[in-house]
């Protein structure tokens, strides 16, 4: 697994875009519906009016194994719109996994409603996966995922070697990694992710 970075040229989008931009990347590439691809959060300034902003540092980052690179590669240039807002994809860079921690997910989604529930799922697909880490989990979000308006925490993994924080990396933990969730990058402090408990 690694990561292609596409320059993003585009205005604003929706804050809870992660849908949108999968349906409007759909339009453009079908086939990452059965794809193993995970698309990372979009980054922008929150306008306050249901929006982010997007300057010309944005960026569309997608993690994808390396069978489906040349397919990803032919999407730079196209434009599609996402909920009516228009991007055009630019110029793609590839960029390995790192072999750095602590790591970092926006939104992990488990299905769980509760942060007990989420906490005992995570411990569960960490042993199931055979990864030694301690976590911190962050405020609880709210996203739509096509059908409902789901819920997920903000995850940050510390101690964990740097084998298995590949291993994170190439999986992802727990649902929706299409719509932006359980996508692992590193970070430079384990405070950053604010008031929780570790476990």
């Amino acid at each position: 697994m690694s990561d292609i970075q596409f320059e993003l040229k585009g205005h604003t989008l929706p804050l809870d875009h992660a849908w949108a931009l999968l349906q409007g990347l759909l339009s453009i590439a079908p086939w990452m519906a059965d794809a193993d691809v995970g698309i990372h959060p979009i980054q922008g300034a929150d306008t306050g009016k249901g929006e982010i902003l997007l300057n010309r540092r944005a960026k569309l980052v997608i993690r994808f194994p390396a069978a489906r690179l040349a397919d990803l590669e032919k999407l730079s240039g196209q434009s599609f719109t996402v909920a009516g807002h228009s991007l055009t994809l630019g110029k793609a860079k590839v960029k390995a996994l790192t072999q750095h921690t602590p790591l970092y997910a926006h939104l992990v989604c488990t299905g769980s409603q509760d942060e007990l529930g989420f906490t005992r799922d995570i411990l569960s697909q960490l042993d199931a996966m055979n990864i030694q880490t301690r976590f911190i989990c962050g405020r609880p979000q709210m996203f739509f995922d096509g059908e409902k308006i789901a819920s997920g925490y903000s995850l940050m993994l510390h101690g964990l070697p740097i084998e298995h924080a590949i291993r994170v990396q190439q999986q992802g933990l727990g649902l929706h990694r299409k719509l932006g969730c359980g996508i692992f990058i590193p970070h430079k402090s384990i405070n950053a992710i604010g008031a929780a408990e570790a476990v």
